[in-house]
């Protein structure tokens, strides 16, 4: 037993190995020569994973198998017949001399069997072409087993069999018994399956006539729960275009009068059906019962009224205008309802009715404009809505001037009598409308006056250019304009009587794309005169750049003259205390090192504030920094080593002439007396003096230069460059902190602060000290404003930012926030719930999400790519000419344009663009115009397909990535209605 396990093992393995021939030859062995049950079950399992993996290994598996199927243990029976049905999937024919052994599955007492051999059956009798009479009358008889599940396998082979091929079935009697049978199955889908296996029988083997007979009879006597079914296929037979269906509508329409809710339901869904080609007899038949029917029936026809003319509403109004004509009362009653419920769920198309109605007052026969006005008046009477009310007064005032007919006169101001008794404050509402429509004119001129005000302005700003001042003056007028624009469209949009203004919205929306066109244009052009004057400036920032250059060269010279004719004296890398007597232009040399230590830092300061104020053109200062990099270090270097040989020096000479030893007069007075004189500490003492004062006059220019650095982080900000508004943060930083390091650097050097403050009685350090608190004093005051100006600015950046992104993606997930923004999740989130605490930002934390719901509805409606086109016919040829236009503040990149063209017409490509264009990139306010050729090729025109609406199209589609790097597409139809 556990070889047979290991070769089980082996087996699995060939298996996944795809080796598949080698495994069945010993699982086929295994099965022949075992008896045990477990290992006969267990190899049938791994057959039944690769008995159709090839026609051989079929051939040979059915040949051992089939033996199994009438084995006792209904196990193993089962597994067999799973091969058997996968092998009657894809290799039915293999199949053929065992469908005795199958068919006799089909009484097993367990289920599962029973189940497997009608799949198996089903799939031979729908793939042979052999004589299966026979076998399908016996498969038909399964429709009487006991097991819904192998009913409902075999309800749906016997649907694709008589849609495959109807006279295969050629009992019909006992099959039509056997359907009606499980037509009151208690399984609702065994019960819907024979519904629809009813109807297809009906469809091949009966007449309509004598199918809706046999439904009737079936409507009549069965339970309710049949009768459901029975009406759905009254629906689905009725649908399709027959007269015999007429006959029994009557019948149908019986059936709302019963108490059974279901019952009512499927009778309206049957009735909507079949007035899809039998409306006029639905219409009919429901006015007539609404009319005969007793007041407690009278709300279901309602219902199937409504339901009727919600489903048909283009096509209902004449007859429900029809209708509010008639005598009966109980008609125009639910007429009126029907109305009323049709204006709740269809508004538009009520409205759109009633437009037509108020074009009819201008016809010219009195007797239309009078029933007209008369038709108007009994639709305000029904709908008793204040805004048709308003609505009709006001057209029927229009018309009140012009109308000449006296009847037609009285009619209307019976009419506009009814609308003053029922509503009150018509007429001051009518004034508010008017006043409002005055308004609305009024703005659209001013909107006209927009684009020459708009290029006027700019050419102000142009006249005195500034860099990015004018550009960013340029982009907020262009934006406050463009927010005007969308303010004034949801004013329009949440106008309530805009079918009054229908002109003057015309007018608006014509007006509208000729101001963004227009303004679109101006913009490119001005966007053009800024990237020159980008240019200009960027050729005088060369210059500047040359410029300093040139200073570092002039102080590379300094250093080198310096380098090489000063402190000669020097023993072992030391200078001696005896160099400040033989040396007689000491003094002048010390002053040529300050010197050189104050141009050192004029120069590092104006390079650095370069960088800073011009962060946008980085790429342009890459060689000055290398050159003055490399400067700066070689000069840094000499003057720290110089600054600790001084430092050693003056420790040296404040050894040997200490106030102890002064005290003692153990001195050669002399040498006192020329040390005081000429040379004495105070030399020293100057020196390290100028290297304080140079750090406290850096610090200070630093300092005022906060407020500078405040109006450029503005800019950048308002202009949406928050990763040039990050480095200039940054760069500040990194600038203050190394100004401060070196300062202190030097002063280390020359003083030593682990002995500043230590040695009181020391001289030299009695004198620096009052210097040294105030370079402390200073520094921390840098620090400070610093961390103030870093913080206050960080704050606004990221403020900044959020409100940015959320008017791109809102809600944004906080990740892809951090992503963008480059902070780490939790400090973004600990940033953002600060900012919603103080009510910077108006937003709300939902799961993983950030969402604003302000900001929701501040996004600008004019950010994507506008198309604009133009279309002239000249003989045979069509010429497109397109204009893409980018009015946002952002580019757009990867734009792929691509021409899709009906097939009769011809595109010339000599005429034309490519029918395939890529662009890398869009900028902000410029255009890209292309123009298409097409020719109409009369003999393909005239075979075109006439039935499908795209058979004129032209499709442009465009693809493009936002600022966020995510694809947009768009496409632009035309139809062309082509005679």
């Amino acid at each position: 037993m556990k070889s047979i396990n290991l070769d089980l093992e082996k087996i699995e393995s060939l298996i996944s190995e795809a080796d598949y021939e080698t495994a069945t030859e010993r699982l086929i062995e295994i099965v022949e020569n075992n008896s045990h049950k477990d290992v006969v079950y267990n190899s049938l399992n791994l057959l039944s994973l690769i008995c159709d993996k090839s026609p051989s290994i079929s051939l040979r598996v059915v040949k051992k198998v089939n033996k199994f199927i009438n084995e006792p243990d209904s196990w193993i029976r089962l597994v067999s017949l799973e091969i058997f049905y996968q092998i009657s999937m894809y290799r039915p024919n293999l199949l053929i001399e065992f469908i005795e052994k199958i068919r006799k599955r089909f009484y097993d007492q367990d289920a599962s069997i029973r189940r497997l051999t009608v799949k198996i059956i089903g799939n031979l009798i729908l793939s042979l072409h052999i004589d299966l009479d026979n076998l399908i009358e016996e498969y038909t008889e399964r429709l009487l087993d006991n097991d819904w599940k192998v009913k409902l396998h075999v309800i749906n082979t016997l649907k694709k069999l008589i849609n495959q091929d109807y006279e295969k079935v050629r009992s019909l009697e006992p099959f039509f018994s056997m359907i009606i049978l499980n037509l009151r199955n208690e399984d609702q889908d065994v019960a819907r399956s024979a519904a629809e296996l009813l109807k297809l029988f009906g469809s091949f083997y009966f007449s309509k006539e004598n199918m809706l007979h046999i439904l009737l009879n079936l409507l009549r006597n069965e339970k309710p729960r049949v009768k459901v079914l029975v009406i759905w296929l009254f629906g689905e037979i009725g649908k399709e275009k027959s007269s015999e269906i007429i006959s029994f509508i009557p019948e149908l329409i019986n059936y709302l009068k019963k108490d059974d809710y279901r019952i009512q339901l499927k009778v309206i869904d049957a009735l909507v059906n079949i007035a899809e080609n039998n409306f006029d007899q639905i219409w009919s038949n429901l006015i007539r019962s609404l009319e005969e029917s007793k007041p407690n029936h009278h709300d279901t026809l309602v219902n199937a009224l409504y339901h009727l003319s919600k489903t048909y509403v283009n096509e209902i109004f004449p007859y429900l205008f029809r209708e509010l004509e008639s005598p009966s009362k109980s008609i125009r009653k639910g007429i009126a309802l029907v109305f009323r419920r049709l204006y709740e769920e269809c508004k538009t198309d009520i409205e759109n009715e009633i437009t037509k109605i108020i074009y009819k007052l201008e016809s010219k026969y009195w007797r239309e404009r009078k029933n007209t006005v008369n038709l108007l008046q009994k639709i305000t009477r029904i709908l008793k809505n204040r805004k048709v009310a308003i609505w009709i007064t006001i057209e029927l005032q229009k018309i009140l001037k012009k109308e000449e007919d006296p009847d037609v006169l009285n009619e209307i101001n019976e009419t506009l009598s009814h609308v003053h008794k029922n509503f009150k404050n018509i007429k001051s509402a009518i004034n508010k409308i008017k006043e409002e429509f005055s308004l609305i004119k009024e703005t659209i001129a001013n909107f006209q006056k927009i684009p020459a005000k708009f290029r006027k302005k700019l050419n102000s700003y142009i006249k005195d250019f500034k860099f990015n001042k004018t550009e960013l003056k340029l982009n907020q007028k262009y934006n406050e304009i463009l927010s005007k624009i969308r303010k004034f469209q949801n004013r329009i949009e949440q106008f309530e009587f805009k079918r009054l203004a229908f002109e003057l919205i015309e007018e608006w929306e014509e007006t509208k794309v000729q101001i963004i066109d227009e303004l679109s244009i101006i913009k490119g052009f001005i966007t053009e005169i800024c990237e020159e004057k980008k240019r200009e400036f960027k050729s005088n920032l060369r210059n500047e750049i040359g410029l300093l250059e040139d200073r570092i060269n002039i102080l590379k010279a300094q250093y080198n003259y310096i380098k090489e004719n000063s402190f000669e004296n020097t023993t072992k890398g030391q200078l001696s205390e005896y160099f400040l007597e033989n040396e007689e232009n000491v003094e002048k040399k010390f002053d040529y090192i300050s010197q050189i230590r104050k141009n050192l830092f004029k120069l590092d300061v104006d390079i650095r504030e370069l960088l800073i104020n011009n962060v946008e053109f980085n790429e342009i200062f890459k060689d000055l920094i290398n050159k003055w990099v490399s400067t700066k270090i070689e000069i840094q270097i000499y003057l720290d080593d110089l600054d600790k040989q001084i430092k050693d020096m003056k420790d040296r000479i404040i050894r040997k002439y200490s106030k102890e030893e002064i005290s003692k007069f153990n001195y050669d007075l002399r040498k006192i007396t020329s040390l005081d004189s000429e040379l004495s500490l105070q030399l020293l003492q100057r020196h390290v003096q100028s290297v304080i004062n140079q750090g406290i006059e850096g610090s200070k220019k630093m300092n005022n230069n906060f407020s500078n650095l405040k109006t450029k982080f503005e800019n950048l900000i308002k202009r949406k460059e928050y990763n040039q508004a990050k480095i200039l943060l940054e760069m500040n930083s990194n600038q203050v902190k190394t100004f401060i390091e070196e300062t202190d650097k030097q002063i280390d050097n020359v003083i030593g602060k682990e002995k500043l403050f230590n040695q009181e009685n020391d001289i030299f350090n009695l004198y620096v000290r009052p210097y040294i608190e105030k370079w402390n004093l200073a520094k921390e005051s840098l620090i400070k404003g610093l961390r103030k100006f870093i913080k206050k600015n960080e704050e606004k950046l990221y403020l900044n930012q959020i409100k940015h992104y959320l008017t791109f993606m809102n809600p944004i997930e906080f990740e892809l926030l951090s992503t963008y923004i480059g902070l780490e999740k939790d400090r973004l989130k600990e940033i953002i719930f600060g900012f919603i605490q103080e009510n910077k930002l108006n937003a709300k934390t939902v799961d993983n999400l950030l969402y604003s719901q302000k900001i929701d509805t501040e996004i600008p409606d004019f950010s994507e790519i506008n198309i604009f086109k133009t279309i002239k016919t000249i003989s045979n040829k069509i010429y497109l000419h397109f204009r893409l236009n980018n009015p946002s503040n952002y580019i757009f990149k990867d734009l792929e344009i691509s021409l899709k063209i009906p097939e009769y017409l011809k595109f010339l490509k000599y005429e034309s663009f490519p029918r395939f264009i890529h662009l890398d990139e869009l900028k902000v306010g410029h255009n890209f115009k292309f123009t298409y050729v097409l020719k109409i090729d009369k003999t393909k025109e005239m075979k075109k397909n006439l039935v499908d609406p795209s058979s004129d199209e032209i499709k442009l589609k465009l693809h493009y990535k936002d600022p966020f790097n995510k694809s947009k597409k768009v496409i632009q139809r035309l139809d062309l209605l082509l005679p």
